[in-house]
């Protein structure tokens, strides 16, 4: 349940002798459920200049009883600090401090109260008997200009797949304050998932936005469903705004991918021919893994490179998976890992999948050897398979 920062409650308890962080002895034989209700001040002054800036409210309790607490202002404005809420008998304090509880669009906000003139109403009741007290309190100092708003909240775009395949894996969140304040970014959905994803402080009023990439606190991606993001603003006065929208997972998942066999040759060649390789990949995950060209025939000269062939078109994009070969001697300062790469035949490999690539290298190169080896690769993300099926190809000139 939200418990209000704004009104704080110290609770002293004790019963018969027993006490609980007491103010006081317990004293029995009271025949309301209410008594020795007291306002340490009639004024609070929420700057402190003057005037206390929190005032003590204390009171006791002497059977077991619901208590609630409302203050009223000018116009019958009431605003509830504890409604029907069970207490044993003891001796209890509420602190206020101006600031109170207010609910908006199904969210809780804090409020500093405006200055004026306010009566407090303490309720007590114990079975079928009922007994209240009221007061009176001044509130002063306040000179804020108003709690800060929240505005032009959206995400763009509003259904995401974190998959890793580079189509909508995140979201921007977006909006606006307009006062300076600190800024809270969370995002809660099912199984009780809540994730702060950033605090900023002290941020002037202007628009900001925030990257959100679908994943949990782990790093794994969402399971699809409707999640809340909330924007929360803070100002120095104790006052904080909340506001919120949804959006949507929608085929997120990690992605997974086996490489089910290889077979690289002829284990030895002329200066001027081929190695070929024949590899089936198999879509072991539970999302499409996407891929990218050359598809499978393709044949590389040993000095090209995947970025370099048809004018950069097939250079690394972030979450693609391809197939690639690496050969021993390509450690030197700025070396391309894995130089050599084919894709899957088509855009995406669905779950279960299978794909047979076919790859093609002609060594040129002035060597009498070279070792080959395979890989898989998600492209920006990580090297899946390192070093599958290494071979030692002869040259002959």
């Amino acid at each position: 349940m939200f418990r209000s920062s704004v009104i704080r409650y110290l609770i002293l308890t004790g019963i018969c002798g027993l006490t609980l962080l007491a103010l006081a002895a317990c004293a029995g034989g009271d025949s309301t459920p209410l008594s020795d209700i007291s306002l340490d001040s009639p004024v609070l002054a929420v700057d402190g200049l003057g005037a206390p800036k929190t005032v003590n409210l204390s009171y006791r309790i002497n059977e077991p009883s619901q208590v609630s607490l409302t203050l009223e202002g000018s116009g019958n404005t009431r605003y509830l600090i504890r409604q029907n809420e069970a207490r044993p008998p003891g001796n209890y304090t509420t602190i206020l401090n101006g600031l109170v509880d207010l609910d908006e669009n199904g969210l809780p906000q804090h409020r500093l109260l405006p200055n004026g003139n306010y009566r407090y109403i303490l309720a007590v009741t114990s079975g079928n008997q009922s007994n209240s007290a009221q007061g009176q309190l001044s509130l002063s100092g306040n000179s804020n200009e108003g709690a800060p708003e929240i505005s032009n909240l959206s995400a763009y775009p509003s259904v995401i797949s974190p998959n890793f395949d580079a189509l909508d894996d995140v979201t921007t969140l977006n909006w606006r304050t307009s006062r300076p304040a600190t800024v809270t970014v969370s995002i809660s959905g099912q199984n009780s998932f809540n994730k702060v994803l950033k605090t900023i402080k002290n941020q002037p009023a202007q628009e900001d936005q925030l990257v959100f990439d679908g994943r949990d606190l782990k790093g794994d991606p969402l399971p699809d469903g409707i999640y809340t993001y909330t924007i929360t603003a803070a100002d120095a006065y104790g006052q904080v705004t909340r506001r919120s929208s949804t959006l949507e997972v929608q085929g997120g998942g990690k992605p997974s991918v086996t490489v089910t066999s290889v077979d690289i040759g002829p284990e030895e060649i002329i200066s001027g021919n081929e190695v070929t390789l024949h590899i089936k990949v198999k879509n072991t995950g539970k999302v499409p893994v996407r891929s990218q060209g050359p598809y499978s025939g393709f044949s590389y000269s040993s000095r090209e490179v995947y970025s370099s062939i048809e004018n950069g078109n097939y250079d690394e994009k972030a979450g693609f998976w391809r197939i690639g070969v690496d050969f021993e001697a390509n450690n030197s300062a700025g070396a391309i890992r894995y130089p050599w790469r084919w894709g899957f035949g088509k855009e995406f490999l669905m779950p279960g999948e299978e794909a047979e690539v076919t790859g093609k290298i002609r060594i040129d190169r002035n060597e009498q050897r070279i070792v080959l080896y395979v890989g898989l690769i998600q492209e920006k993300i990580a090297l899946r398979a390192d070093r599958l099926k290494v071979v030692q190809v002869k040259i002959s000139y």
